[in-house]
C-alpha cells in the first residue's frame, strides 16, 4: 500500500459520512464555513511492525493517522452542542472501525484515541487511527 491508498481509503469513509477534506492544515484561523462539514487528515508517524525483520517478501508498517473535525457552537446550549459532537464522533468511529470499510485495503484499521478540544467558538474533535499496512516487495 502507499500513502495515497491509505489516505484515499480514510477520506472515502469520511466522504461517505458527508464530510469533505479541508484545504486548511489546522482549524485555527479557518473560515467558519469549514466547521461542521470538513475534516483535516494527517499521517503522523509510522514504524516497522513486529516480525517484519524476519520476512523476506514483505514488511508491516504501523502507522498513526489523525482526523480532525471542527464544529461551531451554535446558539443552542453548550450541553446540546457538546452532545452533538459526541454523537458525530460515535458515527465516525463506527465507520472507521467497520471491517467492510478497510479489509480490502489494509491489514488492520482501528481507532486508537479521541479527544474534544473546547475552543472559544468551536469544538475540535480529534480521532487518532491505528493502521497496520503491508508493503510487499
Amino acid at each position: 500500500m502507499s500513502y495515497d491508498t491509505v489516505k484515499n481509503m480514510i477520506a472515502g469513509i469520511l466522504n461517505g459520512l458527508g464530510y469533505a477534506e479541508s484545504t486548511a492544515l489546522e482549524f485555527a484561523g479557518a473560515s467558519v464555513s469549514e466547521f461542521g462539514n470538513t475534516y483535516i487528515l494527517k499521517c503522523l508517524s509510522g514504524e516497522m511492525g513486529d516480525n517484519s525483520e524476519t520476512l523476506s517478501d514483505r514488511f508491516y508498517d504501523n502507522q498513526s493517522w489523525q482526523v480532525q473535525l471542527a464544529f461551531d457552537k451554535s446558539e443552542q446550549s453548550e450541553l446540546i452542542n457538546y452532545d452533538n459532537v459526541h454523537r458525530k464522533k460515535d458515527l465516525i468511529i463506527k465507520a472507521i472501525d467497520k471491517p467492510a470499510n478497510w479489509e480490502n485495503s489494509v491489514r488492520i484499521q482501528k481507532y486508537k484515541s479521541w479527544n474534544i478540544l473546547d475552543e472559544k467558538n468551536y469544538y475540535v474533535l480529534t480521532i487518532e487511527i491505528r493502521i497496520i499496512d503491508t508493503y510487499i516487495y
